[in-house]
């Protein structure tokens, strides 16, 4: 693979030019270096309504530069950069142009916001944060985006073969989401507030007879609700439990064990 290859494949979009990668100081933390890729887009994409698509007439002159943080190189950020003047929609008005590989009024790319909804629900919010180097409130916003954003795509679940299912608190623990992951492209292909039957059920029932026998593994925690309903829509599937659940369990059943041998010993007085 090529460079301008791999950074098309970073922000998952194939219609831009790369017109140039830099290093830069951090704005924030100038002890660090960011690399930053400079695109273009093709001529038939500029100036297209963010709302419905329908390329537009311009309003301005494209002299507004942006940056959307996408995925990490390493240990260093990577930010994406272009052009983005405002259009001229008959039927929405005066907005910005469509970013293709962005949610609309977001500073971080799609495949940036799909990593972070997954492990919000794999992570409690704190690590989130300090892994990603996110705000707080910035997580709940990538996941909301997520879930706003992601439902009108029509052929994220074309080909579904093994999935997994899991869901998280956020905001201190006050409320929860489900996410739906791919497990073939790592992407998050549903995501939805809430948690249990109901919720799990409005996947299963926005997806065709077809795509649901197309499915044949689900990785999940031991929750009951989400083995019945994949009992109920995929009874051909495989489910199994993820490698996170059971490191966790494993964890958990050794400290147990731990701590109830050391309280054993001290009270038989062994020495210790």
């Amino acid at each position: 693979m090529n460079f301008e290859s791999f950074i098309k494949t970073l922000i998952r979009y194939e219609r831009m030019d790369v017109l140039e990668f830099s290093t830069q100081k951090d704005q924030y933390h100038p002890e660090q270096d960011v690399f930053v890729a400079t695109v273009a887009l093709w001529e038939d994409e500029r100036y297209r309504c963010p709302v419905c698509g329908q390329k537009c007439k311009k309003h301005d002159r494209p002299n507004n530069v942006r940056r959307w943080r996408g995925l990490d190189l390493g240990q260093h950020k990577f930010f994406v950069e272009c052009l983005a003047p405002r259009c001229i929609c008959p039927e929405h008005g005066t907005l910005v142009q469509r970013i293709p590989w962005a949610f609309p009024d977001s500073n971080y790319t799609q495949a940036f916001e799909l990593r972070i909804a997954y492990a919000a629900a794999k992570m409690p919010t704190n690590l989130v944060s300090k892994q990603y180097r996110l705000k707080w409130h910035t997580i709940g916003n990538c996941v909301k985006r997520v879930q706003k954003y992601l439902e009108p795509v029509a052929d994220r679940f074309r080909k579904l073969k093994k999935i997994a299912i899991d869901e998280t608190s956020y905001r201190k623990g006050y409320k929860y989401i489900t996410v739906v992951q791919d497990l073939e492209t790592s992407e998050v292909v549903w995501a939805h507030d809430g948690h249990g039957d109901e919720v799990l059920k409005l996947f299963f029932e926005g997806l065709t007879q077809e795509q649901r026998d197309g499915i044949e593994y689900v990785a999940a925690d031991g929750a009951r609700w989400i083995t019945r309903q994949v009992e109920k829509f995929c009874p051909n599937a495989n489910r199994c439990v993820d490698p996170f659940h059971v490191v966790g369990w494993a964890t958990e059943a050794l400290d147990s064990t731990r701590k109830r041998l050391s309280n054993d010993t001290k009270k038989n007085g062994s020495p210790s």
